[in-house]
């Protein structure tokens, strides 16, 4: 093997490495991204229940309305 195939070979060897390392680096963002965005979800899942709570309560306190039969026009 001579020198120029060799120094070929450990350009591509430090070039796949360099590739490996930025791929790791794009996944433990997107992890994190991930993680950050299943927290901020599950608060939002808990904002909806307490809301959906709340108005249930508020109309069951409520009187139900009174039904107005529509009056006839003209009379």
């Amino acid at each position: 093997m001579d020198a120029s195939s060799v120094l070929l070979a450990l350009e591509e060897q430090k070039k796949w490495r360099e590739r490996r390392r930025r791929l790791r680096d794009r996944l433990r963002q997107l992890e994190r991204r991930r993680n950050t965005l299943r927290k901020e979800l599950e608060g939002v899942r808990k904002k909806i229940l307490e809301y959906n709570r709340l108005l249930t309560d508020l109309r069951d306190r409520m009187p139900t309305p009174a039904v107005l039969l529509p009056s006839t026009p003209g009379r």
